[in-house]
């Protein structure tokens, strides 16, 4: 059954298939406007949702999306997920909607076509519904929106991440590598390599997942990407921390501030509790800085065992908006 056919919506809502990249310019543009109002501020564009879903492993384009208008304008969207982490498979409820239209009967109305949904791919290995939303922060409780939905739905948190700032790039603190280590300019046959580095820094970790090709893509294939930014450090032969920024022109124009993102973070786990993440970091400050950036931002598990939002903190990043991740029994 197609995912469209399970969504109950109220009226005047009405759901059919993903048309495919036709629809990609009104998805990019809903979705920049979902995020902005929960906390996540950067402007998702046409090429990014091209590249990235010409990559899909997780569900079939033709099956498992969704598109909800409303009067023939698109108002939302629902791609339900599935992930194959070591111990568990995450059902991601994911339904992103125009802040025009939050409403805790449409929410609930594509979540339960979602969670319904998610169900085939159920086996015998234990699962999970998972679903995110901006949160007002560990310790309170939600009276609104779709943190308190999903609690009436009977999730509840179990993880937390938060996007932080840099209001200024003044100051910016000159750290030292320890000796032997060194950023080197990054070459094009480097590429993969630096890629399933950083994703090996994560294993063990609660989202933790075998890297696949569309990995590779996301970063290899990122319209924003730009290398020349990047700071890779090595001991050798050995990429042992890395951070690489990137620049979205399209939101700094549109927003009238000047942006870098500091963001894909991470040091060898035989590297760690040495000072390579600070000095990299550092070093991508002073990298956007000089690109002309006025401010960065960075997103982060606030559960990170190597203690990266003190770091973060103590490197002149300041607290925006937390997100929760939620999590029920399949």
């Amino acid at each position: 059954m197609h995912l469209a056919e399970r969504l109950s919506l109220p009226e005047g809502y009405a759901a059919r298939p993903y048309a495919g990249a036709a629809d990609h310019a009104a998805m990019a543009a809903l979705l920049t406007e979902y995020r902005l109002v929960t906390g996540d501020p950067e402007t998702v564009t046409t090429e990014q949702l091209d590249q990235s879903y010409a990559h899909l492993t997780d569900c079939d384009p033709d099956l498992d999306i969704a598109l909800v208008e409303r009067d023939g304008t698109l108002v939302a969207y629902t791609r339900p997920v599935h992930h194959d982490l070591e111990q568990t498979t995450d059902l991601i409820v994911f339904v992103p909607t125009l802040p025009t239209h939050f409403g805790a009967d449409l929410f609930h109305g594509l979540a339960d076509g979602c969670e319904a949904h998610l169900r085939k791919w159920i086996t015998e290995r234990p699962a999970r519904y998972r679903g995110y939303a901006d949160h007002p922060g560990p310790g309170v409780t939600p009276t609104d929106g779709e943190a308190a939905w999903l609690e009436a739905r009977g999730y509840e948190p179990t993880e937390w991440s938060a996007s932080l700032r840099r209001p200024n790039l003044d100051d910016i603190p000159d750290l030292p590598l320890p000796d032997g280590i060194e950023v080197r300019p990054v070459q094009p046959e480097q590429m993969r390599e630096i890629v399933a580095a950083h994703h090996e820094c994560f294993r063990g970790e609660w989202d933790f997942t075998e890297i696949t090709e569309r990995e590779f893509a996301h970063v290899i294939d990122d319209p924003s990407r730009d290398e020349t930014l990047w700071q890779v450090a090595w001991d050798g032969d050995t990429i042992v921390g890395q951070v690489k920024p990137f620049i979205n022109p399209e939101e700094n124009a549109a927003r009238g501030y000047r942006r870098g993102y500091t963001e894909y973070i991470s040091t060898h786990r035989d590297y760690r509790n040495r000072g390579i993440a600070g000095a990299l970091l550092a070093r991508a400050l002073v990298a956007v800085r000089d690109r002309g950036m006025t401010e960065a931002v960075l997103g982060v598990d606030t559960n990170n065992p190597g203690g990266a939002f003190q770091l973060y903190t103590k490197l002149g990043f300041e607290l925006q908006t937390y997100e929760a991740i939620y999590t029920k029994p399949a």
